[in-house]
């Protein structure tokens, strides 16, 4: 008995720290993928997903076609060292100043007024790296955690006028304070992961496995505190907690495996990440499962109402439809416009009691406009109450069944986002990581790279295999 519930406490934590099991879809965002669903094929969407990657990479690589003289020679022979660090900071800004365009609508940044603030916020920050340098020595160490600060100090100074004007605006200021705490997070995965690869480079071999271990738990630690931060971007917190934590944690990842003696530290890694990917799986199922006794209790209930009608029929429309398809059903019928997503932070042993606000009811008493919130939860309704056998002789409301219905499908969508972007960067990364580092091995500056400058080809095949 205490073994069990030992082990029902242990799932209820582990639930707890998976982020994709706290969410649900916006009725907008289910709208918006049933369009892509049946606009975009299968050709573009494969397309996206194998192109969108590379554009960095072409950065990156051109970056390092730019030569560059021993260190031993001095800063002053290094000046092409000061014109790629000036591109590096301008792209980085540009592209910071992008997303903070796109998380604050009303912020005055056209794409001319971002270029040029881009320029001057890198004109200033190779200066303090040119400044470091000279006072520190040449090349200066962990120089990207040194200068980050100043980086994103520059980076505020154009926004000053606007946020001042911003911090009376009681609906624009929370989005600045909000996406200013993305930047923090942002910042700390600079420095926690270089960091903890540091210290893994330096330890002896036998103690790298039982440290490359503490991967998975930053891992999780940090989408932890990410989705925290971005909860103001809803339907968009799985991207920005997935392409910010995931990518950091498999690029690391991918260095770890570089430098690692052990075959076993790559395996219990994948073990993990399996072990992380087979629970949300499990979620998945549970969930569509309900979605399924939902649906065939809408069919009883409906057979029983159009009793003295032709319903066969409609029975087995409804039967064939998909799970999009009778969602967007359900959306139309009722005019579902809007969901309130206070706080989803609850077991997947328990439904929550949608709350109906009718602005008008047709004769048959079926609201014409329903606005509800998910999280309003009511403990006096569960699985076992809702899916009991015992009410057979009682008319159940089909309108709750459906929106229950619809609300099962905003959360499995949003499980599903979460474990497709997660294996589309763990997939993806190590890919660009191993396409960068074969056309680095070929470049001069590869002498300049510790990491690769040892390698032969058969330590590069190696490596790539890993």
């Amino acid at each position: 008995m205490r073994l069990a519930l030992l082990v029902q406490k242990l799932a209820e934590y582990w639930e707890s720290t998976q982020v994709e099991l706290h969410g649900f879809y916006s009725v907008e965002r289910v709208r918006e993928l049933i369009a892509y669903n049946e606009q975009a094929s299968i050709f573009r969407a494969l397309a996206v997903l194998a192109l969108v990657p590379w554009p960095c990479v072409v950065v990156t690589i051109l970056v390092d076609l730019i030569p560059l003289r021993p260190p031993s020679e001095g800063l002053e022979a290094n000046y092409l060292f000061i014109v790629r660090v000036f591109l590096a900071f301008w792209v980085a800004t540009i592209v910071i100043n992008l997303q903070f365009r796109h998380s604050v609508p009303p912020a005055p940044l056209s794409n001319t007024r971002i270029i040029v603030s881009g320029a001057l916020t890198a004109v200033l920050t190779t200066g303090v790296v040119y400044a470091l340098s000279m006072n520190i020595g040449f090349p200066l160490p962990f120089g990207i955690i040194t200068v980050s600060p100043m980086w994103v100090l520059f980076m505020l100074i154009p926004l000053l006028s606007f946020m001042k004007k911003a911090r009376s605006d009681p609906e624009v200021w929370p989005l600045v304070v909000n996406t200013l705490k993305v930047w923090i997070c942002q910042e700390s995965l600079v420095v926690i992961y270089p960091t903890y690869f540091y210290i893994f480079t330096t330890l002896p071999a036998d103690a790298k496995t039982p440290f490359a271990f503490l991967l998975p738990v930053i891992q999780i630690f940090l989408r932890n505190v990410m989705s925290r931060t971005v909860v103001h971007l809803n339907d968009e917190i799985p991207e920005v907690v997935l392409m910010n934590v995931e990518v950091f944690n498999s690029l690391f990842m991918s260095y770890c495996m570089q430098n690692t003696p052990s075959i076993w530290t790559t395996l219990g890694l994948i073990a993990i990440d399996g072990a992380q990917m087979a629970a949300s799986m499990h979620d998945v199922v549970v969930v569509i499962q309900r979605l399924q006794i939902l649906k065939e209790r809408v069919n009883t209930e409906r057979g029983r109402q159009l009793l003295s009608n032709a319903t066969t029929t409609q029975i087995k429309i409804l039967h064939r439809k998909t799970i999009l398809l009778y969602t967007q059903n359900i959306l139309d019928r009722y005019k579902l416009a809007k969901v309130s997503v206070g706080s989803t932070d609850f077991p997947l042993s328990s439904v929550e009691n949608l709350e109906l606000k009718p602005k008008a009811t047709s004769f048959k008493g079926v609201p014409k406009q329903i606005v509800y919130s998910p999280s309003r939860l009511s403990k006096g309704v569960s699985l076992r109450k809702v899916f009991s056998v015992n009410d057979a002789q009682c008319t159940e409301d089909i309108t709750q069944l459906e929106l229950e219905y619809a609300q099962h499908v905003q959360k499995v969508l949003y499980i599903t986002e979460f474990m497709l972007l997660i294996n589309y960067v763990e997939v993806i990364v190590p890919v660009i990581f191993s396409a960068n580092l074969l056309v680095m091995y070929h470049l001069p500056n590869r002498v300049y790279y510790s990491q690769i400058d040892s390698m032969d080809d058969t330590k590069l095949w190696s490596t790539v295999g890993n």
